[in-house]
């Protein structure tokens, strides 16, 4: 979405969107108005004439829905929500004004205004974003997306189960998630899905890197601390075989190092030791 300082600035981008366009890959340019949808439950399938023959519906739906309301519909379309019943189905009709009285369409439900702080909703079981009464999917944690164990038990990274990316399934701003468009929740289309999908799993696959090296470093932490704690076998004493100070390296690929004196009481009649472990120094990310 562009947003205009003013209506001015508005109204030329509109006016010259050949010029501009298509550098942002956008295939329409429309303002952003404020939509009034309503829900036209159990609407025929088919209408038909005094006849019995079948009619366009499209024509005649849009006239009758002026003729109730008094004011032209901006859009007509049928609802993705499933009907149980195969004669009738649900339609969304968009104005630009609220209307103010009652009305309805070849013997359907009242049309009722679609409140614009529903959310969408999402199955507990798959989660993906429809009725959890319908789902037969398999059962999928809400942490990592995984099958076979729910979020009580799981201590895996969090994955999303929609849009691959670093947070739990539930996570509001998920760019999965349906939005709301002109007062109706739209789902993304395939390829919007494909495209966040992709840029989800190379978030996540970012972030799991960038922690590596810090589970790295505690692992080679806690080795140190064990290596400390159990008992070295010392071989003969310096003085008496006339060898060096006792030196220890730990070596890895990384580079930097710093050294690290640990001084030792020396036992009596014997020289004073020095120990020294070279550790390696985590190299700054940018």
């Amino acid at each position: 979405a562009v947003l205009a300082a003013d209506s001015e600035t508005r109204d030329f981008l509109v006016e010259k969107q050949a010029e501009w366009a298509a550098e942002l890959g956008a295939t329409t340019v429309e303002t952003s108005k404020e939509w009034f949808t309503y829900v036209v439950s159990d609407f025929p399938t088919r209408l038909t004439d005094f006849h019995g023959k079948e009619v366009d519906s499209d024509s005649i739906v849009s006239d009758e829905i002026e003729i109730q309301t008094g004011l032209k519909p901006i859009d007509i379309r049928p609802s993705r929500q499933f009907s149980d019943n195969p004669l009738t189905k649900t339609l969304l009709v968009s104005f630009l004004k609220p209307i103010k009285r009652f009305w309805s369409l070849f013997g359907s439900s009242a049309a009722r205004l679609i409140d614009k702080t529903d959310r969408p909703r999402q199955c507990e079981t798959c989660w993906g974003y429809h009725f959890a009464r319908n789902c037969h999917r398999q059962p999928v944690c809400q942490r990592c997306g995984k099958t076979g164990h729910i979020i009580d038990n799981c201590t895996a990274p969090e994955q999303c189960i929609n849009c691959l990316g670093p947070h739990q399934a539930n996570f509001r701003k998920c760019p999965a998630r349906p939005k709301r468009v002109h007062g109706v929740l739209r789902r993304l289309t395939k390829e919007q899905r494909g495209h966040v999908r992709t840029v989800g799993a190379e978030a996540y696959r970012q972030r799991h890197l960038a922690q590596q090296p810090e589970s790295h470093l505690e692992a080679q932490q806690s080795d140190d601390i064990a290596s400390h704690e159990q008992p070295s076998i010392r071989g003969p004493s310096p003085a008496a075989s006339g060898a060096p100070s006792c030196i220890m390296v730990a070596t890895s690929p990384q580079a930097g190092y710093e050294a690290e004196e640990e001084p030792e009481h020396p036992r009596p009649g014997s020289p004073r030791k020095r120990r020294i472990v070279l550790i390696t120094r985590p190299l700054d990310q940018e």
